[in-house]
Parts: structure tokens; C-alpha cells; sequence
């Protein structure tokens, strides 16, 4: 039974740190319209830094967000390496069909 809840929390914690959507990278532009305000997104920039943001506000030029610390942040579109979107609803779900797959499916 020890086995099981520990195969249960590694399942359920990779889940949850690999379902991220990739919104942009160095091969896939952004776009203006890939970005929704009031939603949650890991930004990096050239110079290897990534910033968990929840973005407040785009402009032609910047992109600007409030960390979780309460600081606001601006970063200018050129200096965008990599976007991605944080699902959480969907690794939860992913999860789920793992355990429902280990439970219901007789070794």
C-alpha cells in the first residue's frame, strides 16, 4: 500500500509540473493576440530569466504583469525568448486518468 501512495504522489507531481502549453518560442512568434490579460504565464527572456507573471496589461512595445511577490513587471516583446501557459486544470485531470488507469487496470 506504501508503494501505491507513493507511485500516487510522484503521478500526481509530475502532472502537475508538465502540463504547461507553449505559447512562444525562438522558432514560434509571438502574436499579438496569444496572450490574454488576467491569465497566468512563465516568461523568459534572453537572458535566461524566467518570470511567473499574471499579465495586467499589453501594449505594441511591453509586456506587463504582476509577480507573485506583488512587483510589477515589465519586459519588452523583442527581449522575449519563450512563453508558456501554466495548465493546471489539465494536469489535474491528467492525473486522475493515471490513477484511474493504475487502479482499473489489472497487472
Amino acid at each position: 500500500m506504501k508503494i501505491f501512495f507513493k507511485s500516487l504522489s510522484l503521478i500526481i507531481i509530475v502532472s502537475l509540473t508538465s502540463c504547461r502549453a507553449i505559447i512562444s518560442n525562438p522558432c514560434k512568434p509571438l502574436k499579438d493576440n496569444s496572450l490574454e490579460i488576467n491569465q497566468k504565464y512563465e516568461v523568459q527572456d534572453f537572458t535566461a530569466k524566467i518570470h511567473k507573471i499574471k499579465i495586467t496589461l499589453i501594449d505594441n512595445k511591453s509586456i506587463y504583469g504582476i509577480s507573485k511577490k506583488g512587483e510589477t513587471i515589465s519586459i519588452d516583446k523583442k527581449q522575449i525568448r519563450e512563453v508558456k501557459k501554466v495548465k493546471v486544470v489539465s494536469s489535474i485531470v491528467v492525473g486522475i486518468m493515471a490513477i484511474a488507469t493504475v487502479i482499473l487496470v489489472p497487472i
